[in-house]
């Protein structure tokens, strides 16, 4: 089938289109009907489009409060930042002044930025820029201006107080973390810095600065996650940075409420036996490499040298650690722990691991749990041990 033209998506976030979702939501139809009556009325391209967009809506309830009056492409999609990040990320951008989205895609950071001010979206995908306008329409998101442009030739005549960019990551077909290889390039972002002193790269979680970008003591990076994974990266730049020269750690809960860490990289902490707590760190903080510095903060030690948990007899309470408390420590004996388990009926069983070889799926399989009762294992290392916690996960701060 043909790709839909830039016709069919102007059709698709228009009045003409809108009485196909409007029978998806009042008469429930089934997908087989709801296809035969598409493909009565319309071409295959945007019978293609609507039944897209159905399901792209609906994925998109993980990341959007509104999903059903937006538009998006299925890479779009993939490559937007949610409501509550996009708007942990716009609190930092000056009230009332003009800001741009560069690269804004289908419009997540957009929607956000709007609630701080008039912003001028850019990208120089055409179907982006239709679709970005549509989704703030539909949300009456606040004063937006539309530029279809590649941002290298714009840098020179910017004009506003703060910009924010997500830099394409794909190289031809291929999809790279790394800084080095986005679109547009790090010199054009360096430029960009020296118009307007005061923006924000997003980034993969994994991307590495190169070159000048490390010795920029203006600059700030900060991780942030929601839903339990990492989300992106963002270098803040200039006077967005509130903690330049250091890093940050954030996470991100269902309401918008965060919770971050900000201190240096790298922090090594003292190693002792495992205590009647364990703590397992945030995936912002390993990213970040800030779970030392968290740690060293607490008063935690490590399990062990390199890649282990954090431990103590006392209970701390950090939003970027979970918190387990030890039933039973032994040193890991597969015959020994399956007959533990089936002495407590533990049948939904959790299997955390950490600094060891150990596949949790295949371990799984060994120990065969049944049984009504939960439990979590920690498998780490200690000494020249590798142990095994029979926990139980304790709550702390909500998240």
């Amino acid at each position: 089938m043909p790709e839909p033209t830039i016709e069919d998506y102007r059709w698709l976030v228009g009045e003409q289109a809108q009485p196909y979702f409007d029978d998806v939501k009042s008469s429930g139809v089934s997908f087989v009907a709801l296809t035969k009556r598409l493909r009565a009325d319309l071409s295959p391209e945007r019978t293609h489009l609507v039944l897209e967009q159905i399901d792209l809506r609906e994925r998109a309830r993980a990341k959007f409060s509104r999903p059903e009056k937006m538009f998006f492409t299925r890479k779009l999609l993939e490559q937007s930042t949610d409501d509550q990040i996009a708007s942990h990320k716009a609190s930092r951008f000056p009230s009332g002044q003009p800001i741009a989205d560069l690269c804004c895609g289908i419009g997540g950071d957009t929607l956000a930025l709007l609630g701080r001010g008039p912003c001028l979206a850019v990208d120089r995908d055409p179907v982006a820029m239709l679709l970005v306008e549509a989704n703030c329409r539909a949300l009456d998101a606040g004063k937006l201006s539309c530029e279809v442009a590649d941002v290298r030739s714009l840098v020179e005549g910017m004009q506003c107080a703060a910009w924010h960019i997500d830099p394409d990551r794909r190289v031809a077909t291929q999809r790279t973390s790394q800084a080095v290889y986005s679109e547009p390039s790090l010199d054009v972002l360096q430029k960009l810095f020296q118009r307007v002193a005061a923006g924000a790269i997003k980034l993969a979680p994994g991307a590495d600065l190169s070159g000048d970008w490390h010795d920029d003591g203006s600059l700030e990076l900060e991780w942030i996650g929601s839903r339990r994974e990492c989300r992106q990266q963002v270098v803040w730049l200039g006077a967005l940075a509130l903690h330049a020269g250091q890093r940050t750690a954030t996470i991100v809960g269902r309401q918008g409420e965060s919770h971050s860490f900000t201190g240096d990289a790298e922090l090594e902490v003292d190693v002792s036996a495992p205590g009647r707590y364990l703590y397992v760190p945030d995936s912002t903080l390993l990213a970040s490499r800030l779970a030392g510095a968290l740690a060293d903060q607490l008063q935690l030690y490590a399990t062990s040298y390199g890649l282990s948990y954090y431990t103590a007899d006392e209970l701390q309470d950090s939003p970027l650690l979970e918190v387990f408390e030890i039933d039973e420590l032994m040193n890991l004996d597969v015959k020994r722990l399956k007959r533990l388990l089936r002495e407590r009926k533990v049948g939904i069983l959790e299997i955390k691991v950490r600094g060891v070889e150990i596949d949790p799926a295949e371990l799984r399989k060994k120990l065969q749990p049944k049984g009504s009762e939960s439990a979590t294992l920690l498998i780490f290392r200690s000494g020249e041990d590798v142990k095994v916690a029979v926990a139980q996960r304790r709550e702390t701060t909500p998240t």
